[in-house]
């Protein structure tokens, strides 16, 4: 318990040590010798992770301005509302439904609310299946397509679904949300418990053409953080819907998960990669995870059906904190740094370096673990 509540604190410190070096710019991924943030002008795909780091830290140092700031900086990326992009789930959930929960802000609600719309329309009319969208963004690629799917697409996708259901008890979510998650579990999964990493549908029909990657290693291998979004978007529709098959999807691929991640249970960049095991290994991927496995540990009372997954949250904690800097008496690096991400391995970007959604996907968990609570 102690050591969850000093990797908060650490991690709460890289928060505010990083606002104050990087002003109104936006991080991405830092060096891990330096810590040195690269930046960008406008958040990249993960903006609402930074707006929600803030928020996060605010609360926790009562500090109001921090709090200010994830607000004015949601209004910043509103822009991005009209973005054919599958990442609008997570950069308005994580600003504008998190921020109307804290605020009770009705600007904020409206926003979330349009956001969610907006995604739930993309959906490919033959098979209900979310796609990436024509204007995806993501500096590493220039993919996009209102065809192609990506495995992890069942959270960044779906995450405002499960919000805006509850909120205003539209089943237009829900169904959405169910079409999309049916077709993972019958194109994306292996019967191994592994995962495609893209497929790219016919647009009448809902035939698939081709299965590729981008991130993983090569087209037939499991790219691990795209099983940790499948995990995690799994785990997360059970929390919503209660319905078994998709209890029974998480536990397929944590299980391959599991047997394969490593003694800290932070898995290589790829499992497949034929060269296992000097390939770098992914904290971010396991921070997903362990965001979920929060999510779950705190629901009251605990559902019997999600012991055997929360039994597993202690151990990846510990695991990730091993990451987690100071690493030893005379490690000068700023404190609170996730070490040890992979974002591109194929384009060399950022293999084994500090990455913002790894910090901020572990900063949530330990948030409602000291909370006892997480956001809807």
């Amino acid at each position: 318990m102690a050591e969850r509540a000093r990797a908060l604190d650490l991690l709460t410190e890289r928060v505010l040590a990083t606002r104050a070096a990087i002003g109104a710019a936006w991080p991405y991924h830092a060096d891990p010798e330096s810590g040195a943030w690269t930046t960008t002008d406008d958040g990249d795909w993960c903006a609402g992770h930074w707006i929600e780091c803030l928020r996060i830290a605010g609360a926790r140092t009562n500090n109001l301005a921090l709090i200010e700031e994830a607000r004015e900086r949601t209004e910043r990326v509103r822009p991005k509302l009209e973005r054919d992009d599958m990442f609008r789930g997570h950069r308005f959930y994580y600003s504008a439904a998190r921020l109307w929960q804290m605020l009770e802000d009705r600007d904020m609600r409206t926003l979330a609310l349009a956001a969610a719309y907006a995604v739930r329309s993309m959906a490919i009319p033959a098979n209900g299946a979310m796609p990436i969208g024509t204007e995806v963004q993501v500096k590493s690629t220039d993919l996009a397509s209102r065809t192609i799917v990506a495995v992890d697409n069942v959270h960044p996708c779906l995450i405002l679904d499960w919000w805006a259901y509850k909120e205003t008890g539209d089943e237009t979510f829900a169904d959405g949300a169910r079409a999309h998650l049916d077709t993972t579990i019958a194109d994306f999964i292996r019967a191994d418990g592994s995962t495609v990493e893209f497929i790219d549908y016919h647009p009448r029909t809902g035939e698939v053409l081709r299965e590729f990657t981008l991130l993983g290693a090569h087209d037939k291998s499991c790219w691990s953080r795209g099983q940790a979004w499948a995990i995690a978007g799994f785990l997360r529709a059970w929390e919503a819907l209660r319905e078994p098959r998709y209890l029974e999807a998480a536990r397929k691929l944590f299980d391959y998960w599991w047997e394969r991640a490593g003694p800290d249970h932070v898995p290589p960049y790829d499992f497949l990669d034929s060269a296992l095991p000097q390939v770098p290994v992914d904290t971010s991927a396991s921070a997903i995870v362990v965001e979920q496995l929060a999510r779950l540990a705190v629901l009251d009372p605990l559902p019997p059906e999600v012991l055997p997954f929360v039994g597993r949250l202690e151990p990846m904690l510990d695991g990730l904190c091993r990451h987690l800097t100071p690493l030893g008496a005379d490690d000068r690096r700023p404190p609170g740094m996730l070490l040890d991400g992979c974002f591109n391995r194929p384009l060399h970007v950022a293999e084994r370096h500090e990455l913002l959604w790894g910090d901020a996907y572990l900063l949530m968990a330990l948030s409602y673990l000291e909370s006892g609570a997480a956001p809807a």
